[in-house]
C-alpha cells in the first residue's frame, strides 16, 4: 500500500511536467494525434537531418534558441518529455532558458534511422545542471522521432527519455522517491 501511495505522489507530481499548460491532451494522445496532423516530407534531403543533428549535438550553446527559431516549423508537436507544445516559440523559449540556466549538455548521436517522412535519432545524453544548490551530472539515453517539412523545418518532435531517471531522480526529496521505486523493480543482472 505504501509503494502504491508513493507512485501515485510522484505521478500527480510529474504528471504536468509532460503536459501542456494550457491543453489537457496526455502526451501519447497528442503524439498519436500529431502523427495523422504532421505526415512530414519523404524528400527530406540529407544536409537538413545532418543539420538537426548538430544542433541536437550542441544543446545549451550561446545561439540554441536563434537556432531552434530557424530549424523549427512556426506550427508543430514538440515533446521532450519535459514539455508538449505546438508552438514554435515555445520551443525557442524552451532552448533559450538552458542558455540561460546555464545547464550544460553534450549529446552524441549513436544512430541515424530514415523511414519515408521518419527520423530517428539514438542519442546519449549528459546533461550538468543545478536543481537547487549542488550541480549535478545525469547520463541518460533516449531517442527522437522527427518529421520535416517540404521547407525543411521541423513539424514533429517527440522524444522518448526516461526523465526520471536522466532528471527528476537528481531533485532532492524526490529523488529518493523515484530511485526507492526504481529499487523495488530493479532486474538482478544475471552473470554468466
Amino acid at each position: 500500500m505504501k509503494l502504491l501511495s508513493i507512485f501515485l505522489l510522484v505521478n500527480l507530481c510529474l504528471g504536468g511536467c509532460a503536459t501542456n499548460p494550457i491543453s489537457t491532451t496526455p502526451y501519447p494522445l497528442a503524439y498519436k494525434q500529431a502523427l495523422k496532423k504532421f505526415s512530414g516530407s519523404a524528400e527530406t534531403p540529407a544536409s537538413v537531418i545532418d543539420e538537426f543533428v548538430d544542433f541536437l549535438s550542441k544543446l545549451g550553446v550561446e545561439d540554441t534558441a536563434s537556432r531552434a527559431a530557424q530549424l523549427y516549423a512556426p506550427t508543430l508537436h514538440f515533446s521532450d518529455a519535459l514539455m508538449l507544445t505546438s508552438r514554435r516559440d515555445k520551443v525557442v523559449e524552451h532552448f533559450a532558458g538552458l542558455v540561460q540556466a546555464g545547464t550544460g549538455v553534450e549529446v552524441e548521436i549513436l544512430q541515424t534511422l530514415e523511414r519515408d517522412a521518419d527520423v530517428y535519432l539514438v542519442w546519449a545524453m549528459s546533461a550538468e545542471f543545478q536543481p537547487l544548490r549542488k550541480t549535478v551530472t545525469s547520463d541518460t539515453i533516449g531517442i527522437t522521432h522527427l518529421r520535416f517539412n517540404s521547407l525543411g523545418q521541423v513539424v514533429l518532435h517527440q522524444d522518448f527519455w526516461d526523465t526520471g531517471l536522466g532528471f527528476y531522480q537528481h531533485i532532492p526529496a524526490l529523488g529518493r522517491v523515484i530511485k526507492g521505486i526504481n529499487g523495488r523493480f530493479a532486474v538482478e543482472d544475471s552473470q554468466e
